[in-house]
Formats: structure tokens, C-alpha cells, sequence
């Protein structure tokens, strides 16, 4: 009779319901990880150690699931053949882009931010040379008192990283006092040395101006040094001289950055978008022979154009796709003159814009 009694159906499935009741009215009582870590050791401890141990990946290695690596891709993305389609972009130092392809900014400048020591080799000119540490002939005239063109094989020149001049802190210096000096702007020393107003300047510490100018006195100088040294006066820039050379988001602005410079401003837009002169000129430099894939191609502007212009700047048009103009041609404001492209060192189409004044120095592009 006892026997039968337990087991008997019934009363074994209210047996079985009373025990399930009793740990599920206790749930709120123990609700956290540990209960349901314990949970699982009850029921499965032996099942799941036993499988932690057999993972084993392809390099040997025995993982577990707390130690098993994610999934990669198998395939990385071609960017240099990645077509531009419509998706959303993010830019440098920008949010998201709103043009609906793929664009890119310039990495045109290689400065690790310190003076280099360079040495005059057979057929070097200093313009040349100006071109391959991407700053003005002037610059390296004025950090190595040189007249003209007067360099020779074996001569040690102290090229600075940036377009500019070097300062050494005097008694009684200001950044006011050294940017109205050099005819530079305060923030753009701030940036670029990495000090802040309220650092204190010492005597006999060294700052890079960016962008800086040596002036020199009308009455000192010869008709030819007016031309390589004086400053073209923000007058001459009269409302509407320049136009926008194309259309587009900007993808990196001009200005300073810590250690470096940027000349220009980049305007992002897909390969084969029209660019316009900015102003009427005659073309003086043309580069049309870079592939893209290249960086170093064209000085790392890959493929560009300069064009100068009567009131003594130059405006510089790099990374195209396409040149359609050629040397010694006469170009009208709002003509075209190539294409938005990929080549030098760039992330993606668009075009590197600059104006640069008569003495090297470049300007913030009024239009932008």
C-alpha cells in the first residue's frame, strides 16, 4: 500500500509542481547573476565546463566564453577602387558629411614639426628645395640669409617646418608685440608652438611663426627684393575678387595645427565636380601626370594647377582628377579649369584650395 502511494501520478506531478512553485515565488528574493550562475551549476556545471574546454580556434589556442576573440572581416575594403556611391561620410575634424559620397581631405604636409638640416646636392635650386619641405623660398632665405637664388653644393641649410619665420624671445616680447612683427595671426602661433596666453614667454626661448613675414623698409630694399618680400596689403583684396572655386563641404580648414600648418582649405565632392578659377590670371604651373595611388606625386598636391593674378597673389588648385588648362594660358574668373579628383596624399576626392600672397606666405581664402 505504501509502495503505491508513491508512486502514484498524482500526487508525484503535485509533488513536482510544489517544488518548481517554491523556486520561482523565490526569484525576486535572489534575483541576480550569481542565482542564475548557481542555477546553471546545479543543472549543467559538468555539460558547460566540459565545453568551455573544447574550444579550440584554428591558431591552437583553447578559449572559453568569456575569452573566445570576435569575428573579423575576411575581406578587407579596396578604398582605392571604392566607387562613390551614396552613404553617409565622416570627415576630418567634421561631422557627418551630408553629400552623399565619399569624400576626402589632404595630408599634403609631412612636417614632424622640428627644424631639419638640409645639404645642398648637385642641381638642387632653393625653389626646389622650397617645394620638397613645403614652404616658401622665402622662408629658407630668411632662416639662412640668403639674397636671390645663391645657394651652392655642400651648403647646410636650416629648413624650418612650416612657412614662416624663427623668433627668439627678446626682453619685453608680447604675442601681440611678435605677431604684429611677423604681420601673423596670435592663435595661429598659439597652435602651432602648443602654449596657451597665459603662458609665460622666456628670454631666449625659440618660437615658429606661422606664416610669418620678415618686413623690410621700402627705402632698404631693391625693386626686385619688393617683390619677394613685402606683404600683399589685405586692402588689395577687395570684396568679390575671389569666387568659390567649387562647390562642396569643407573637409579640413585652413589654419594652424599643433607642429604644422595647413595652407589651404579642402572642399570635399565627387571625382569629376567642376573647378573654377577663382580669379582671372595666367596659368604659371601645371602638373597633370599623377595617377591615383601615387602620394608622393606633385610634391603630394598630386595633380594641380597655379594660376597668379594681377593684384600679386596665386591661387593653387590641387589633387584634381583632370587639368584642362595648360602653361602661359589666360584664364577668365568662374572658367573651368579641371576636375575635383584623388591624387597625392589625400583621403578622398576634393580639392586643396590656396591663396598665397606676393612674399610666400598664404592667406585664409575670403571666400570661405
Amino acid at each position: 500500500m505504501k509502495i503505491s502511494l508513491f508512486f502514484n501520478p498524482s500526487l508525484l506531478k503535485v509533488s513536482i509542481f510544489a517544488i518548481f512553485f517554491a523556486c520561482f515565488a523565490s526569484i525576486p528574493l535572489w534575483a541576480n547573476a550569481g542565482f542564475f550562475s548557481n542555477l546553471a551549476n546545479i543543472f549543467i556545471s559538468g555539460e558547460v565546463q566540459a565545453f568551455e574546454k573544447e574550444v579550440v580556434l584554428a591558431d591552437g589556442a583553447i578559449h572559453n566564453s568569456q575569452t573566445i576573440p570576435l569575428l573579423i572581416a575576411s575581406i578587407d575594403p579596396d578604398m582605392k577602387n571604392l566607387k562613390d556611391s551614396p552613404i553617409v561620410t565622416i570627415v576630418e575634424n567634421e561631422a557627418i558629411s551630408s553629400t552623399d559620397f565619399f569624400v576626402g581631405s589632404g595630408l599634403e604636409s609631412i612636417s614632424s614639426g622640428g627644424i631639419t638640416t638640409y645639404i645642398v646636392k648637385k642641381g638642387d635650386t632653393l625653389s626646389e628645395i622650397a617645394e620638397e619641405f613645403d614652404v616658401s623660398t622665402n622662408t629658407i632665405r630668411w632662416e639662412n640669409n640668403i639674397s636671390g637664388q645663391n645657394i651652392k653644393i655642400g651648403q647646410k641649410l636650416t629648413i624650418l617646418p612650416v612657412t614662416g619665420v624663427r623668433h627668439t624671445i627678446k626682453k619685453g616680447d608680447s604675442l601681440s608685440k611678435i605677431a604684429a612683427q611677423y604681420d601673423a595671426e596670435i592663435e595661429d602661433i598659439l597652435i602651432f608652438n602648443g602654449i596657451s596666453k597665459i603662458d609665460v614667454l622666456k628670454q631666449g626661448d625659440i618660437l615658429i611663426i606661422p606664416n610669418g613675414v620678415i618686413k623690410v623698409s621700402t627705402s632698404k630694399a631693391s625693386s626686385s627684393s619688393k617683390v619677394s618680400t613685402s606683404t600683399t596689403s589685405s586692402t588689395s583684396i577687395v570684396a568679390g575678387y575671389y569666387i568659390r572655386p567649387a562647390v562642396g563641404s569643407i573637409t579640413s580648414p585652413y589654419g594652424s595645427r599643433r607642429g604644422g600648418f595647413h595652407y589651404g582649405v579642402d572642399i570635399g565632392n565627387s571625382r569629376g565636380t567642376s573647378v573654377v578659377a577663382s580669379a582671372s590670371g595666367k596659368v604659371i604651373e601645371v602638373v597633370n601626370y599623377c595617377k591615383e595611388g601615387k602620394s608622393s606625386c606633385g610634391g603630394r598636391y598630386g595633380n594641380y594647377i597655379t594660376i597668379e593674378h594681377s593684384n600679386g597673389t596665386k591661387t593653387k588648385y590641387a589633387h584634381l582628377q583632370k587639368v584642362s588648362v595648360s602653361i602661359g594660358q589666360n584664364v577668365s574668373q568662374g572658367e573651368q579649369v579641371g576636375t575635383i579628383g584623388n591624387t597625392g596624399r589625400s583621403t578622398g576626392p576634393h580639392l586643396h584650395f590656396e591663396v598665397i600672397k606676393s612674399n610666400g606666405a598664404t592667406m585664409k581664402p575670403p571666400v570661405y
